[in-house]
């Protein structure tokens, strides 16, 4: 039987991976649709809402909740979200930061193909074969995971705090690594209950404001409590109480950035006995008080940085 050929280790992408952000958005659309054209620079999105068609490299697929999408620059694609509207967070970025050719910040229309004229801020070519298979949408146990981490970068954009862009670069390196042990799988304990410890988080994260039942969401997994307590600690880095905590601040920041709800209704909306615990609780995860955090977003906060999207 012939040898599988070895793949070059992960880490080996270390010394050239540093993710640039440069455009961002988290807002509802209506229906919506921006024909064929090609990007200079790596797109991904993220379906939270709504249905839609998207075709990336000549392959047509069906976007519905969960899907995730990734595409490569100088790969035609169009997009197209279905009435009546559709939630779609995404992120424009550079794999590696480039010292003036990263530094571009425009939006590119629908009909625009032929790049050449810009071919000295194009992405290059990786090498990595994973990354370099990458394009499309992405079936993966994780992509809800990724569709958050893409939503704290866009709340990162809206609130521009000090050393913004280093933090979302972190946050876009934590994407690839997501994006990566999705597509090679998991191995033991993760890969053997990966898919029931996702469908007990979607559940934790469905119904973050009611009250906590560890052996009931156990069971939703398949699990012993104390044996699904144990796998999920080790899968998501926290145990499913902190895990909900974090979903709750989660929820709490769509609704202060998306929404005029006070903060004592936001409190109470994602579970919270009072106000006060919530912004205790809300401090301690972001480091500002509610108020302040949706002080400082402004009253555009879910546009990110600029809408490549926006029609002309």
């Amino acid at each position: 039987m012939p040898r599988r050929p070895r793949r070059p280790p992960l880490h080996a992408l270390m010394p050239w991976i540093s993710p640039y952000v440069r455009q961002c958005g988290d807002e509802r659309r209506p229906a919506w649709h921006l024909g064929m054209r090609s990007l200079l620079d790596y797109l991904l999105v993220y379906i939270a809402e709504g249905t839609g068609r998207f075709t990336v490299g000549g392959v047509a697929y069906d976007a519905s909740p969960g899907s995730l999408f990734w595409i490569p620059p100088r790969t035609p694609h169009e997009m197209e979200g279905y009435p009546p509207s559709m939630v779609c967070p995404y992120v424009h970025f550079d794999l590696a930061y480039r010292p003036g050719a990263s530094d571009w910040n425009f939006s590119i229309p629908a009909g625009m193909l032929d790049l050449r004229s810009y071919a000295r801020l194009a992405h290059p070519p990786v090498k990595h074969p994973v990354l370099r298979r990458l394009c499309g949408e992405l079936v993966a146990h994780n992509n809800r995971r990724v569709g958050e981490i893409i939503r704290e970068i866009c709340a990162e954009a809206a609130r521009a705090q000090p050393h913004a862009d280093l933090r979302m670069s972190g946050l876009m390196t934590e994407i690839i690594a997501e994006v990566l042990r999705g597509q090679e799988g998991l191995r033991g304990d993760y890969g053997k209950h990966a898919t029931a410890l996702e469908e007990s988080a979607d559940y934790i994260r469905d119904h973050c404001e009611t009250e906590l039942s560890v052996p009931e969401v156990a069971k939703i997994a398949g699990l012993s409590p104390s044996h699904f307590r144990k796998v999920f600690a080790l899968h998501f880095g926290a145990s499913p109480r902190e895990f909900q905590r974090r979903s709750r601040i989660t929820k709490a920041k769509q609704l202060m950035l998306g929404s005029t709800l006070n903060v004592s209704e936001i409190a109470s909306m994602v579970g919270f006995a009072s106000v006060h615990s919530f912004s205790r609780a809300f401090k301690e995860v972001e480091g500002l008080p509610p108020s302040a955090y949706r002080l400082r977003a402004g009253p555009n906060a879910w546009s990110g940085r600029r809408q490549p999207w926006a029609r002309d």
